[in-house]
């Protein structure tokens, strides 16, 4: 080993002391934290030349991971596993494989997820391709191309992806400047808003209690009531849900951000029959064997059409629950609130007035102008009289 200093202090916590050393010439300065996987096993990260790393103990024991420590920083291993003497990542494909595990790591599960096709989707298009060759200009050729075979809002998601790689590829050292900020998303339509009338409402739940699908009509009551994704309502167990006290907690979320939602009067006894019905199943909505459901798309298809609705998809039930909240009166603060939108500018869609409100709203100010007028001409009137 180098005659470099090392000086680590290990606390008794998941997070350890402030590191800074030298290490074979590379500058070592960060809160380095040693926290549990999936899988299992302690891992470390901490940033190096400022290049966030990530490194399994290899232990399940926290205090072996602990122990262990000094000894990957003492083995020469530990060297290559920091990449010190490795070539730097140039290529697109090098980039990938740092940045699917800093998704898995960071981002929520069902992103991560979906953007394993955006990801095939760009690896086509850039490969081998190196990094300083990604230029402003061939973004711009591929969104062009990728525009003849998909909606500009699914080039728009593929273009936000390749923009964040290329920014962590600025943070990790790869890249001096990220070109896809120079890059134009295209102009996207104002949102596909379809939901429910009350004859169609009612229509489909009358399909969904006839299909032979037994856990149809609780899926889409408890998303016409509570506005939840397919994916929260498939990952749903009943850790999350309190029936004493009527709540829903939705912990994975698209936006990382926990959310409780009240269980309205009519979904409590469906909710309570269906955990009586199964009362070893871990997940809300599950098989016999008591896994996860997994997808009810052609059940739900199916009764769309018995019920004559057209047009419609399950994450439209969504758009109805947030829609109805709406024109009840809900401002976007409390659509936000139950449906987990990032953003206010999200729900202000949700915050349309039937036509007969409108109409209601406009006569009620006529009258009144009416009336108005009415009283200024008996006024005048009187003042003559007298």
């Amino acid at each position: 080993m180098g005659s470099s200093s090392r000086i680590i202090t290990f606390k008794p916590s998941k997070l350890l002391s402030q590191v800074d050393f030298s290490l074979y010439g590379g500058k070592l300065t960060a809160g380095v934290k040693l926290y549990l996987r999936n899988n299992g096993r302690w891992y470390v990260r901490f940033t190096l030349n400022g290049k966030s790393r990530m490194i399994s103990t290899r232990e399940t024991d926290y205090s072996h991971a602990l122990q262990k420590l000094g000894k990957i920083v003492d083995n020469v291993a530990f060297n290559d596993a920091l990449s010190i003497n490795d070539k730097r990542v140039t290529t697109f494909s090098g980039l990938k494989s740092e940045y699917v595990p800093y998704a898995k790591d960071n981002k929520a599960t069902s992103t991560s997820e979906r953007e394993k096709y955006t990801m095939r989707t760009l690896s086509r298009a850039f490969g081998s391709r190196k990094l300083k060759e990604i230029t402003v200009h061939e973004i711009e050729r591929f969104m062009q191309r990728r525009r003849k075979d998909v909606k500009p809002e699914s080039v728009n998601r593929e273009l936000a992806l390749l923009r964040h790689m290329l920014t962590k590829a600025v943070d990790w050292g790869y890249l001096k400047e990220n070109p896809g900020k120079k890059v134009r998303p295209f102009k996207e339509s104002s949102g596909r808003i379809r939901f429910l009338t009350d004859c169609e409402r009612e229509r489909l739940l009358d399909a969904c209690k006839q299909s032979k699908n037994t856990l149809l009509y609780p899926i889409v009551l408890t998303a016409l009531s509570t506005g939840m994704r397919k994916g929260e309502m498939q990952r749903l167990t009943w850790d999350d849900v309190n029936l004493p006290k009527g709540i829903i907690t939705v912990k994975e979320t698209k936006n990382n951000e926990i959310r409780h939602i009240p269980i309205s009067k009519d979904l409590l006894p469906v909710l309570h029959g269906l955990h009586i019905e199964r009362p070893h199943s871990r997940y809300v909505f599950s098989r016999p064997d008591g896994q996860a459901y997994g997808n009810w798309r052609r059940s739900f298809e199916n009764a769309c059409r018995q019920a004559g609705v057209e047009n419609f998809r399950f994450h439209d039930l969504r758009h109805t629950f947030a829609s109805y909240l709406g024109m009840s009166g809900r401002n976007a603060f409390e659509i936000k609130a139950l449906t987990g939108h990032k953003t206010i500018a999200m729900v202000d869609r949700y915050t349309h007035i039937e036509d007969s409100k409108l109409r209601a709203a406009v006569d009620e100010i006529g009258a009144k102008l009416v009336q108005s007028e009415i009283r200024a001409v008996d006024n005048l009137t009187s003042n003559v009289d007298t």
